[in-house]
C-alpha cells in the first residue's frame, strides 16, 4: 500500500481550536471508535467524576476484569492505564457529596423529662427522712456525703464517657463503670467513718448519709450505659414509702417500714447497675489510663463545688448562721427538676450549631448566630426552671408545706441564676472547657464561705457575679474551633 493509501485509511481526528484533546493523545487514531470509549466513560461514570487521580479508574477498570491485551485490541491503547488516564481526563470531575454523618446530639425527647424527674424524685426522700433523724451531726454528714457523692459520680460519668468516645467497645466501658462503682462505695464508706469519728453522728444519720452516696453513685452508672429507665424501679420503694409516711402524718408505728422504704431505694439502684455492667472474662491491660484520670479531676472538683454552692444557703440559713432558708428549700426541688430543662436546651444548642458549621462559610456570621443559639439556649432553660419554681411554691403554698411570700423571692431568684451559670458551666464542659468555670464556681463558693455573716446578700450577689461571669467567658470561649 502505498503512503498516500495510508494516509487516506487515517481516521478523522476530532480538534478544539486545531489541537487534539488531551484525553485522545493515549488513543491511537487508527481504527478507534471514540463512542466506544464515551460508552465506557459513562459505565463507569459514578468512579470517573469522583476520582481524584486516573490510578482510580485504571483500578476499578481491572476489577472489572480489563487487561492490557483486551485494551490494545478493543479500544488500541497500549495498556489499561492509557485507557484509564485518557477517560479521567475526558470526564470532568462532579465528585458525589458526602453522606451526611450521624448527628452525635440526636436523642429522645422524652429522656431529658425522664432525666429531670430521676434527679427531682429523690427528694422526697428528704423530708420523711427528716423526722427520723436525730442526734449531733445531722446536717454536716450529710452534706459530706452530698459533697462526696455529687464529686465521686461526676467523676465516674467523665471517664465512662471518654472511655466509651474512644476505641473501647461496651465490654470495656462496663468494665471500667463497674470498678468505678466498687471503689466509690468503698470511698463514701470512709466518708461516713470520717463522720463517725469527727462528728460523732448517730448511726441512722449515717445509714441514710451513705445511702445517699450509694443511690447516686448507681444512677450514675446507669445513666452512663443508658439503662435510666430502670431507676424508677428503684426509686418506687423511697419514694412510694416516704410519701405515704408523711401522708400519715410520720405515725411512730411505721417508721421502721420508712427506714426499710429508704434503704431498698440505694440497694436496688446498686445491684440493678452491677447487673447492667454485668462482669466480662479476663481482659489484660490497665483499668485506667493517666489521661483519663487527669480528665476526670476537673470533674471531680467541679461535683463538689457545685454541690457546695447548691447546698450553701440551706445550711447557712437566710442570716449566714444557720436556721430555716425558706426559698432556698423552696428553690431547691424545682432547681434539681430543672436539670432535664438543661438537658434538653444543651441538646438543642449542640445540634443547632453543628447545623451552622454545615451551613456556614464565614467565622463572622456563624460567630453572631451561635452566640443568638446560646442566648436563646440560656433563655428557654430560664424559663422552664422559672416555672417550675412558680409551681412548686404554688403547690406547697396549696398543700401547706409552706407558706411562700415576697420574701422568698430574692433566695428563689438567687437559685434561678445559680442554675444558669451551672448550665453554662456544664455546656462548656461538653465542649473540653473546663478550667475557667470551675476556677469561677470555686472562687464564688469560696466567697460565700468567707462572706458568710452578710447574710442574703451574698447568697443573692454571688451567684448573680458567677453568672455574669460564666455567661461572658462563654461568648468569647465557644467559637467555631470549639464547636468542631
Amino acid at each position: 500500500m502505498s503512503t498516500e493509501s495510508v494516509e487516506d485509511a487515517r481516521p478523522v481526528v476530532p480538534t478544539i481550536n486545531g489541537k487534539t484533546p488531551q484525553w485522545l493523545q493515549d488513543l491511537d487514531p487508527y481504527g478507534i471508535d471514540t463512542l466506544t470509549v464515551a460508552a465506557l466513560c459513562e459505565k463507569f461514570s459514578a468512579v470517573c467524576e469522583s476520582a481524584v487521580d486516573s490510578l482510580e479508574v485504571a483500578s476499578a477498570l481491572e476489577f472489572e476484569g480489563f487487561n492490557d491485551r483486551a485494551v490494545q485490541e478493543e479500544y488500541g491503547v497500549k495498556d489499561v492505564f492509557a485507557l484509564a488516564r485518557a477517560m479521567y481526563r475526558r470526564v470532568s470531575r462532579r465528585p458525589a457529596a458526602p453522606a451526611p454523618a450521624s448527628d452525635p446530639w440526636q436523642m429522645n425527647r422524652l429522656r431529658p423529662l425522664l432525666h429531670g424527674l430521676l434527679y427531682a424524685l429523690p427528694a422526697v426522700c428528704f423530708p420523711a427522712a427528716g423526722g427520723l433523724l436525730g442526734g449531733p451531726g445531722v446536717l454536716p454528714t450529710l452534706v459530706v456525703a452530698l459533697l462526696v457523692a455529687w464529686g465521686l459520680s461526676q467523676g465516674l460519668a467523665c471517664i465512662g464517657y471518654l472511655r466509651r468516645a474512644g476505641t473501647a467497645d461496651e465490654e470495656q466501658v462496663q468494665r471500667v463503670l463497674r470498678a468505678g462503682l466498687g471503689a466509690g462505695l468503698v470511698l463514701v464508706a470512709l466518708a461516713m467513718l470520717a463522720a463517725r469519728l469527727d462528728l460523732h453522728s448517730h448511726p441512722l444519720v449515717l445509714f441514710f448519709g451513705a445511702g445517699e452516696g450509694v443511690y447516686m453513685l448507681g444512677a450514675c452508672v446507669l445513666m452512663v450505659v443508658g439503662a435510666e429507665t430502670w431507676l424508677p424501679l428503684a426509686l418506687a420503694p423511697g419514694v412510694v414509702g416516704s410519701g405515704v409516711f408523711l401522708y400519715l402524718g410520720r405515725p411512730p408505728g411505721l417508721e421502721h417500714l420508712a427506714w426499710g422504704a429508704l434503704g431498698a431505694t440505694p440497694l436496688l439502684a446498686c445491684l440493678i447497675a452491677l447487673a447492667c455492667t454485668r462482669k466480662q472474662g479476663f481482659r489484660a491491660g490497665r483499668l485506667l489510663v493517666a489521661p483519663e484520670l487527669r480528665a476526670a479531676v476537673p470533674a471531680i472538683a467541679f461535683g463538689v463545688v457545685a454541690a457546695g454552692l447548691l447546698s450553701f444557703p440551706v445550711i447557712a440559713g437566710p442570716q449566714g448562721h444557720g436556721g430555716l432558708n425558706a426559698g432556698a428549700l423552696l428553690a431547691s426541688l424545682p432547681l434539681s427538676l430543672s436539670m432535664g430543662a438543661a438537658e434538653w436546651s444543651l441538646l438543642w444548642y449542640r445540634r443547632r450549631t453543628r447545623r451552622l458549621l454545615g451551613t456556614m462559610s464565614g467565622l463572622g456570621g456563624f460567630r453572631l448566630r451561635s452566640r443568638l443559639s446560646l442566648f436563646v439556649a440560656l433563655l428557654q432553660y430560664l424559663c422552664g426552671t422559672a416555672a417550675l419554681m412558680a409551681a412548686g411554691a404554688a403547690i406547697a403554698g396549696a398543700t401547706g408545706f409552706a407558706h411562700p411570700g415576697w420574701a422568698d423571692l430574692p433566695e428563689m431568684a438567687a437559685y434561678l441564676m445559680l442554675g444558669s451559670a451551672m448550665f453554662l458551666a456544664l455546656l462548656m464542659q461538653t465542649m473540653g472547657v473546663r478550667a475557667i468555670p470551675l476556677l469561677a464556681a470555686s472562687a464564688a463558693l469560696a466567697a460565700e464561705l468567707i462572706l458568710h455573716n452578710e447574710g442574703m446578700i451574698v447568697q443573692v450577689v454571688t451567684p448573680a457575679a458567677l453568672l455574669i461571669v460564666i455567661g461572658c467567658f462563654a461568648v468569647m470561649a465557644l467559637g467555631a474551633v470549639r464547636h468542631g
